[in-house]
């Protein structure tokens, strides 16, 4: 059982992410949050206060988290397995967007300011190009991170394929970060 306001803290906001990842925001209360972090129920309330402020502080610490990724490897994939970073920012992310659709963004920005610093610095892009270019790729990756099941099933990709489909989505989105204002022109339409 963790010890301490720091111990509890980080106890219930990593357990709180992982259930959120699983099952959902909605479908965790803080008593599931409780049991997965061995608190004792009336902690979360005293460290973290109360179910909404708990969401709000895990999402502020996903953010945290994303954003030392990106300092630490700003070119990596970030994962799409529920344990990764972030697939939990995108999923705590997708509820606070409905839920509560100001914070979320007034919260959520901070990777995607990172990313924008790294896309100037590594592929020595504009600012306005950096921002277009964050914005078009982490749509992609948002909602691949949403939406892979549906994405691989309804388009007929083959399930063992999934690392390459990765790698290639990956790949297509260090393509996107590099590609300068104004963009290509469009490719011709086949009939």
């Amino acid at each position: 059982m963790p010890v301490g306001p720091d111990a509890v803290r980080r106890a219930v906001l990593d357990a709180a992410a992982e259930l959120f990842v699983v099952h959902g925001v909605p479908g965790v209360t803080l008593r599931d949050v409780a049991r997965r972090a061995r608190v004792n129920l009336g902690l979360i309330n005293r460290y973290l206060g109360s179910r909404d402020e708990m969401i709000r502080a895990v999402f502020r610490d996903l953010n945290d988290q994303l954003v030392a990724e990106i300092r630490a490897d700003p070119t990596a994939s970030r994962g799409f397995e529920a344990d990764t970073v972030m697939v939990r920012w995108t999923r705590v992310l997708t509820y606070l967007m409905v839920a509560d659709p100001t914070f979320a963004v007034e919260a959520g920005a901070g990777p995607l300011q990172e990313l924008i610093g790294v896309i100037q610095r590594i592929y020595g892009q504009a600012e306005d190009a950096a921002r277009l270019r964050v914005a078009q790729l982490m749509g992609s990756a948002l909602g691949w991170r949403l939406f892979e099941p549906f994405l691989m099933e309804s388009a007929g990709l083959d399930a063992d394929s999934i690392g390459e489909v990765r790698a290639d989505l990956t790949g297509m989105h260090r393509r996107l970060a590099a590609t300068p204002l104004p963009s290509p022109s469009d490719p011709p339409i086949r009939d």
